[in-house]
């Protein structure tokens, strides 16, 4: 089975600092996570290929450290790169991470107002659909954006949009609100969802049992072909007590995923949406 982690963070070696700049108080990853501290993961777990996930919480909006990787390793890698709606100057970024470092994706945020339906926004992604690029809707829990996601899914609707972390689904709060936001959303052709909740969404230790449900109502909603499974490295950070192997293995041993289901989630839809 060809599985692709469609969601890892990696950082630069510590000693790349002078090169690869952090912000001030960071999010530290907690192990090593450089491109090739995933790599030894990903083949220890028999995963072939990632797209690696802009770190705003370390980097901000300096990309360089995932567009020189993406760059590096393309035969097994591309890249998702976290810009401002607000700053004209990326959409210039933008093109030149597409066209000169291999990269896939942006990972779409709110703009400085905390809305998805501004013009700066519809700007950025319009430029994503241009370069023929998907876009990784990244809001958190905010569910007030949903009706503005939805919206803007309609106007785009030529454009892949992925619903980052499904709402930073979770079994403590929000729980039922955001599962009803994803079946509204999923009625998008165009929107796809990213499993990557069933660790850091559980408030019990691995095999997440109680993440097991939520996570087959996403997938029926939004079917195997729009769901892409998602590692969340560095696990030490993102799913502490979860190792990377059972963050895949929740997926292949645990919650009850058909041969053929498996294969959509863990390789196919992200190979349509990162890879072809």
């Amino acid at each position: 089975m060809n599985i692709i982690d469609a969601h890892p963070h990696i950082y630069a070696d510590p000693s790349d600092q002078a090169k690869y700049p952090v912000i001030d108080d960071p999010w530290n990853p907690g192990e090593p996570a450089t491109a090739e501290d995933l790599k030894s993961k990903m083949d220890e777990s028999g995963v072939s290929k990632a797209v690696f996930i802009q770190t705003s919480t370390y980097y901000a909006y300096d990309n360089r450290y995932v567009m020189d990787s993406t760059q590096k390793y393309s035969e097994w890698a591309t890249g998702v790169v976290t810009l401002s709606p607000d700053d004209p100057q990326h959409l210039d970024v933008l093109q030149d991470a597409v066209e000169n470092y291999s990269v896939r994706g942006l990972r779409g945020t709110s703009d400085q107002h905390g809305r998805i339906d501004s013009a700066n926004v519809k700007r950025l992604w319009s430029k994503a659909r241009d370069l023929g690029i998907t876009v990784n809707c990244m809001v958190l829990d905010d569910l007030d954006r949903v009706p503005e996601i939805e919206a803007l899914a309609r106007e785009l609707s030529d454009l892949n949009i992925v619903i980052d972390h499904c709402f930073m689904l979770n079994t403590v709060r929000k729980t039922e609100e955001s599962l009803k936001a994803l079946e509204r959303l999923a009625k998008q052709p165009n929107i796809h969802a990213k499993l990557t909740s069933g660790t850091h969404g559980s408030s019990r230790v691995y095999p997440h049992e109680d993440m097991h449900a939520p996570l087959k109502r996403v997938i029926d909603a939004f079917t195997p072909d729009r769901c892409a499974w998602g590692s969340n490295f560095p696990n030490a950070l993102w799913s502490k007590g979860t190792s990377y192997a059972q963050n895949l293995s929740l997926f292949t041993d645990e919650i009850g995923l058909s041969n053929s289901d498996q294969e959509a989630i863990l390789g196919r839809t992200a190979e349509r949406l990162w890879f072809s």
